[in-house]
């Protein structure tokens, strides 16, 4: 081989490995910026998971205090039995009214029978 096809040869082994070296660097700088693109995209996904589970601990714990609240309230509410019995009482008490109600249309009847009887025996 005589110097010159050899560095033919050589120039055109250069030419290939100087681009195969471009390519890998192209690919490998590709990588790198679509890994560090994942890295942020997952860094502010992890954040905002983050708020979302401190947020909704908050929320918890508001409803819980809510609940128990609620519950307490509920301890103090008349139950089914208590509703009966005052039913019962407040019918007790609409019949003695009504009772009343028939004594007092009897006393105004009576009334009005002695008012009439005064205002025939004045004229």
């Amino acid at each position: 081989m005589d110097p010159k096809e050899l560095q033919t040869w050589l120039s055109i082994i250069n030419t290939v490995v100087i681009w195969a070296v471009a390519i890998y660097t192209w690919q490998a700088n590709r990588n790198r910026v679509t890994n560090e693109r994942i890295s942020s995209l997952q860094g502010s996904l992890n954040a905002r998971i983050e708020s979302i589970g401190t947020d909704m601990d908050r929320r918890l714990d508001t409803h819980a205090d809510r609940l128990s609240r609620v519950e307490k309230d509920l301890e103090h509410a008349p139950t089914h039995e208590d509703l009966k019995r005052l039913h019962a009482r407040i019918d007790d008490l609409a019949g003695g009214i009504r009772g009343l109600e028939g004594e007092f249309k009897g006393a105004n009847h009576t009334l009005q029978l002695i008012h009439g009887y005064l205002l025939q025996g004045k004229q």
